[in-house]
């Protein structure tokens, strides 16, 4: 295997390691592989390396153990029901222009005070909120944080939305922060940008068909 191509191959194998597992319009995409056939082709030479499968009539494809080992990766995916989820949030990673610290399942941690009402106690911490965002990445100061909606009840997200509605409170006294949300249709969005406006949460709600996914 030729340096060029040797490096072709680890870069392509890192981002999909990234990504969990990635359409091959994404990797067209992020690595500039022009045209479509051309971006089929250059992923064949993947082939020792990786496990394919289909989702919506495209093919998607995830590292097996040959590919793992050879960027010294430990996280290994299998093909879920969660899939459509993991594409979802490609999309939005594609939308941000691909950041370098991406990272997804990430969680955020606050920290408030406990009620002492004038009382000291020894040995007493202030308590811990958390919460498991889809990704963040950090820009221009802010810390942005990401939702993926496709199929979760809409009484549960509410309730994730309070979450982060006490956790960015927490937030703000050290990092600024921005809850971005994506989801499938538009009335969906209009019941998260009402809940945003409830919370005063500082966000953004946008559709899947909005971002250009297509």
């Amino acid at each position: 295997m030729t340096s060029f191509k040797q490096q072709r191959i680890e870069s392509l194998l890192m981002t999909i390691d990234r990504l969990s597992m990635a359409k091959i319009r994404h990797l067209q995409q992020i690595h500039d592989l022009k045209s479509y056939r051309n971006a089929c082709r250059v992923i064949k030479q993947l082939d020792p390396f990786i496990h394919e499968t289909f989702f919506d009539k495209e093919k998607v494809v995830y590292l097996n153990k040959a590919g793992r080992q050879l960027i010294g990766s430990n996280k290994e995916v299998k093909r879920n029901s969660l899939m459509e989820h993991t594409l979802l949030c490609n999309e939005a990673y594609l939308y941000f222009n691909c950041p370098i610290d991406w990272k997804t399942e990430h969680r955020i941690e606050s920290k408030e005070a406990v009620p002492t009402f004038g009382i000291h106690f020894m040995g007493l911490s202030p308590a811990k909120k958390r919460i498991i965002s889809d990704a963040s990445f950090s820009r221009n100061g802010y810390l942005h944080l990401i939702e993926i909606d496709n199929t979760r009840n809409m009484n549960d997200n509410r309730k994730k939305i309070e979450a982060y509605a006490d956790v960015m409170q927490g937030l703000r006294k050290s990092t600024a922060s921005i809850l971005y949300i994506f989801t499938t249709n538009i009335e969906r969005k209009r019941k998260f940008d009402l809940w945003l406006k409830e919370k005063s949460i500082h966000g953004q709600v946008k559709t899947f068909s909005e971002i250009n996914t297509s």
